[in-house]
């Protein structure tokens, strides 16, 4: 005689007899499996459009799923780095992760600035989602900062040259760069080409950090204090805005030069 079992039942511990988990279990092992192959590689990229590129990493869609990115790095551009920094090509030969060591440093600054007492995650900055096998190695995934269309999202750099730096964006950056400073993030390279304006996976508008944080320094002052980062960001903020509001007056009067009446 078949036994009927209700959901009570089976959370007070009885056992059901007529049920047969292991086929299901093996399905769904199988749908993980794929699931995971399909994020994390092997990836082939071969024939991937590179959507951005940087100073040492190529970026790239990823091919399965459309709210990832993966930067994988540029090798030929890390060595003519190197061939152009004696003392860091020195002691980067005793650093067994080599020109990866980025991956550590972005990962080790996303997940200390992240782990917020609320456990909320409101920090303006692309996620780091993990790693992934590509065919050009191992690669970063990182979350994609889109335009209202899906599209990557243009950055703030993209911004400025179409045009300018409007009131309202100004406030923008000054409020980003308070979130950033407030959040202790260290900026290892303050360019407007690392700050994408757009939409997050959750569909959240801002602007966001994709790029350049991290690091870098063998005693690592500003990542021990909250105070000494601060001050270097405010002051590196102040000369960044006054450079780039001041490239942007030149660009346009050269612009403006070449125009015949």
């Amino acid at each position: 005689m078949q036994q009927d079992f209700s959901t009570l039942d089976v959370l007070n511990g009885a056992r059901q007899p007529d049920l047969l988990p292991a086929p299901v279990a093996a399905d769904t092992f199988g749908i993980r499996s794929s699931s995971f192959t399909a994020v994390f590689g092997p990836l082939d990229l071969t024939h991937a459009q590179v959507l951005a590129r940087g100073a040492d990493r190529y970026v790239f869609q990823h091919p399965h799923e459309p709210s990832l990115l993966i930067k994988v790095i540029n090798m030929d551009a890390y060595a003519a780095y190197l061939e152009r920094k004696p003392f860091k090509r020195f002691y980067k030969q005793f650093q067994r992760e080599s020109a990866y060591r980025v991956y550590l440093d972005e990962l080790s600054e996303y997940v200390t600035t992240t782990t917020v007492p609320s456990g909320v995650w409101n920090v303006p900055m692309s996620r780091v989602v993990g790693l992934a096998q590509t065919t050009l190695g191992l690669g970063q995934l990182v979350e994609k900062i889109t335009d209202d269309n899906g599209h990557l999202a243009p950055t703030l750099a993209n911004i400025i040259a179409r045009e300018g730096i409007s009131s309202a964006l100004s406030d923008q950056l000054d409020a980003f760069f308070d979130d950033l400073i407030d959040a202790h993030i260290v900026i290892s390279d303050l360019s407007a080409k690392n700050i994408a304006l757009g939409n997050n996976a959750d569909g959240k508008k801002g602007m966001y950090l994709i790029d350049g944080f991290g690091v870098l320094p063998l005693i690592p002052l500003y990542a021990w204090s909250k105070r000494l980062n601060k001050m270097r960001m405010r002051r590196k903020y102040t000369e960044w805005r006054a450079r780039i509001e001041r490239q942007y007056d030149e660009t346009q009067a050269s612009a403006q030069g070449t125009i015949t009446p």
